[in-house]
């Protein structure tokens, strides 16, 4: 796990400006540093050493021929693969995975290396015969990876925005208009759109080559969907199926030379892993955060996993003044538009792993394999909802108001005007339409025309690539294909990646292994949404392993008391943020919609706390552009 550079073309400066890119991302590579830059290219790597902590460093380059690599993530299965290679009279010179795959790459290609490798991963590699440089990113988006070319044609990449930032040939580069809407209807931009003008993001499961100053950007995995067969395998079958898929995916992500602990929520998902693996490791340590508001907590829940699977269990203790430091940290790093507030907690419960291990598994993953967001169940309202007229949503947005508002965790009042977002609309797109922050036909009274015009691009167009990129007929199926292309990889994987960089912590998901997905994938829609029971079979799994009342309990969301921290901590910086003059996206807003909204929440009228948070962070990414222009300016001067 690490952070990764780099750029072609580097001339004279090009050894400095690398090591300012790599400097920018020593959170996610405190173990050490290489770099190598050549007439042509420039690759710098920020090592957290997991395996082979001799060996594995990089960037790995064969002198002789040019190839080269740097490579961020872990490819599981890497021991037979090197197996493999010795098979075919390969001399590897260590135990690493990045070894291997530089192997594969120089032996098989870019597209057979892909085609057999299970992991999370980014990726750069030249081959040195032709001088292509190749980018890939795992199938899913564990890994991020984004890239912009400057006005010479030359190609740059890195790991995170913040080090592209530190090339001179991004010095000009300015929040994005053009995403505005789209990061107000997903609370994040998708792929491979970033917020920032100038910089793409490679998509999940894409590859670019560049060669002769041209980028080329294609698909190389496509989700693997698939009819059930004829007959379908029997609930019994499929669920012994799925067991040995995870046992066995488990048991992958369980090898480091470095200690290995677990996420522990108290949900079904996160459970099971822990449980398979506290098979496989009896020492397993896991790590919970306890919330002192009592809506918002799973510490108890979790406690009783963790006594039932005899786990050494820490469950820290998290008061408001811990949160808003976990606020202040990742602000600091923010570099993308992104309103996830879990953010702060997957922050916590990740700091306090990293004090006892280097790599810790979780269960993400579980909710788009097997169905179990509310929406997939909400999903059966959706025709009758879209033949409302748009009229009655705001009739009915008019009567909530007289709801009186609660702060606790998914108030009434809250999740009934979410749904109001979705009335009138197509079936397909209310779910989403649910979880916006401010859904499109609000976007209007909140940004300028100017805005809106810059903004022009419909904001429901990656949500309707995604659907169609599902060749079942099925809308279970379409709407877990956009849970997959869209809130996987540039929500949940991005808070995961982000929380876990941030100190030093290398998180795995067995659940989102090659072999887990296929099956997943192919199950009849009645073995994920089973009547009222959503993750049907994967609750099937859990009864082998845990207690009925933790498997059977309510799923509880990653969730912070949102509306009460606009009103208390975080209020003044909300006001200054969204209210200042000089803030670089106050011509895009209309003031007097940013002061009613806030004037109403404060005031308890009206519970605006998603739409707020969601203006917070992007106003405060905004700000953080700003202060990492000027610190590049200061390097350079």
């Amino acid at each position: 796990m690490c952070g990764i550079a780099g750029f072609t073309a580097p001339g004279a400066s090009g050894d400095a400006i690398l090591r300012r890119m790599i400097g920018r991302m020593l959170h996610r590579g405190p173990d050490g540093q290489g770099y190598f830059h050549d007439a042509t290219l420039a690759l710098g790597h920020a090592r957290l050493a997991v395996v082979d902590p001799v060996g594995g460093a990089q960037p790995r380059v064969d002198a002789a021929s040019g190839d080269a690599l740097v490579f961020n993530g872990e490819i599981y299965g890497y021991r037979g693969l090197a197996e493999s290679l010795r098979a075919r009279g390969v001399p590897l010179a260590d135990h690493s995975d990045t070894e291997v795959l530089f192997w594969l790459l120089r032996l098989d290609g870019i597209e057979a290396t892909l085609g057999q490798i299970d992991g999370m991963f980014a990726f750069a590699y030249r081959d040195g015969a032709t001088g292509t440089l190749h980018l890939a990113r795992d199938a899913l988006g564990e890994k991020p990876l984004f890239y912009a070319q400057d006005q010479s044609g030359a190609l740059l990449f890195a790991s995170e925005p913040k080090a592209l930032l530190a090339h001179p040939a991004l010095a000009d580069a300015r929040p994005d208009p053009a995403t505005l809407r789209a990061f107000l209807t997903y609370d994040d931009v998708p792929a491979p759109a970033t917020g920032i003008t100038g910089i793409s993001k490679l998509p999940p499961g894409h590859r670019l080559v560049f060669s002769g100053g041209a980028a080329r950007v294609s698909r190389w995995h496509t989700l693997p969907f698939a009819a059930p067969p004829r007959p379908a395998p029997s609930l019994r079958e499929a669920t012994g199926r799925l067991d040995e898929a995870l046992q066995r995916s488990v048991a992958d992500r369980l090898i480091a030379d470095v200690p290995v602990g677990v996420l522990l929520s108290g949900g079904v998902d996160s459970s099971l892993i822990a449980a398979i693996a506290a098979k496989q490791a009896p020492d397993l340590r896991a790590f919970t955060i306890r919330f002192e508001q009592a809506s918002y907590d799973e510490s108890s829940h979790a406690a009783q996993v963790g006594h039932a699977l005899g786990l050494r269990h820490e469950i820290v203790p998290a008061s408001g003044a811990d949160v808003l430091d976990a606020w202040h940290t990742m602000d600091a790093l923010n570099d993308e538009p992104f309103a996830d507030p879990s953010l702060l907690p997957t922050a916590l419960v990740c700091r306090a792993a990293r004090r006892h291990v280097t790599v810790a598994l979780g269960g993400d993953g579980a909710d788009e394999l097997f169905a179990g967001y509310s929406p997939f169940l909400l999903r059966r309202l959706a025709p009758a909802m879209s033949a409302l007229p748009r009229a009655t949503a705001a009739m009915l947005g008019a009567l909530l108001d007289r709801v009186p508002e609660g702060d606790g965790y998914m108030a009434l009042a809250f999740k009934l005007r979410q749904l109001c977002h979705g009335l009138g609309q197509p079936s397909d797109e209310q779910p989403f339409l649910w979880m916006a922050a401010v859904p499109p036909p609000g976007h209007a009274a909140l940004l300028t025309p100017e805005a809106m015009q810059a903004s022009g691009v419909d904001p429901l167009a990656p949500l309707r690539a995604a659907i169609a990129e599902c060749p079942l007929p099925g809308g279970l199926e379409k709407l877990q294909a956009a849970f997959l292309r869209l809130y996987l990889p540039d929500g949940i994987l991005t808070k995961v990646d982000r929380a876990s960089m941030a100190v030093s912590l290398e998180m795995r998901s067995p659940l989102l292994a090659r072999e887990v997905v296929a099956q997943a994938l192919a199950l009849p829609a009645h073995y994920k949404l089973h009547g009222n029971t959503t993750k049907y079979v994967l609750k099937q799994v859990a009864r082998r392993y845990l207690p009925d009342g933790i498997v059977d309990r309510p799923k509880h969301g990653f969730a912070l008391p949102v509306a009460a921290m606009l009103r208390g901590p975080l209020r003044a910086v909300l006001w200054d943020t969204l209210l200042s003059p000089a803030s670089p996206l106050a011509p895009w807003f209309h003031r007097p919609a940013l002061e009613r909204l806030l004037g109403e929440h404060d005031r308890r009228e009206r519970d605006h706390r998603k739409t707020l948070w969601a203006l917070l962070c992007l106003f405060r990414f905004a700000h953080g552009l700003d202060r990492m222009r000027d610190r590049s300016a200061a390097e350079t001067a």
